[in-house]
């Protein structure tokens, strides 16, 4: 019944109570997107700086074999599905800590992000393989971006108790939202579950699936992001007030 509890009720108000985090995390994390894109665009050597000579070289490599999503299909799906499952585990946990340090440690951890999904992004326009990326990476990327998005919120949240304590005592004001935010990152472990499934298992098929299926998994993902995190936070929130 907790359970239950924390996923219907309690995490929802925890959601709602940092809806401005919220919208500050995705004002930077797009920020970044869009300054990774025109630096990417300004700057040849930009692209690899960012992403490692490696991977541009092996991403060239895909597009000139005509498989430029290659790269989701090298690795075993179960080693695959942990490996990244962990991992994006550990960033949102990282965005979430580093706001300890009076938040800016998650603006930079958002801010690397950002950039680095933009230049990717606009790489692969640059190649002629847009359309290709965009119906591939945001089968997962669509939970997997907005989470890390979400747990940004999470790090803003902890580290304005520090920087606004209000009425509460510093240490106070910190416990507090130093809560709030963990309550976040702990709920946004089944989307990252979710989305390590995905790009381990769903996403290595979209070179072979009709542009229909990828859309539909795509827009499904969004519809459950903005349900759960966004309209639902504000009707628990009414009902909350209305006691």
């Amino acid at each position: 019944g907790r359970m239950i509890t924390f996923w219907t009720k309690e995490l929802p108000l925890v959601l709602a109570a940092t809806r401005k985090q919220l919208l500050i995390s995705a004002a930077v994390f797009f920020t970044a997107c869009l300054i990774g894109a025109v630096s990417a665009h300004h700057d040849d050597t930009f692209t690899r700086l960012i992403m490692g000579d490696g991977y541009v070289n092996m991403t060239l490599e895909n597009i000139k074999n005509g498989k430029p999503m290659n790269v989701y299909g090298t690795t075993p799906e179960m080693d695959m599905f942990f490996a990244i499952t962990l991992n994006n585990i550990m960033v949102s946990f990282f965005a979430f800590a580093l706001g300890v340090v009076f938040s800016y440690g998650t603006w930079l951890m958002l801010m690397y992000n950002g950039v680095m999904l933009g230049c990717f992004q606009y790489f692969m326009y640059q190649q002629g393989v847009l359309r290709e990326s965009v119906l591939s990476i945001w089968i997962h990327g669509t939970i997997e971006i907005s989470s890390i998005v979400i747990a940004g919120a999470a790090g803003i949240a902890m580290g304005n108790g520090l920087l606004f304590p209000g009425t509460y005592t510093r240490l106070a004001s910190f416990r507090r939202s130093a809560l709030l935010g963990l309550k976040i990152v702990i709920g946004l472990v089944p989307c990252f579950i979710m989305a390590g499934f995905l790009e381990s298992f769903i996403t290595r098929l979209s070179p072979d699936m009709p542009a229909a299926g990828s859309m539909a998994i795509i827009l499904a993902s969004a519809v459950f992001i903005v349900t759960y995190f966004i309209v639902l936070p504000f009707h628990a929130e009414r009902r909350e007030q209305q006691g």
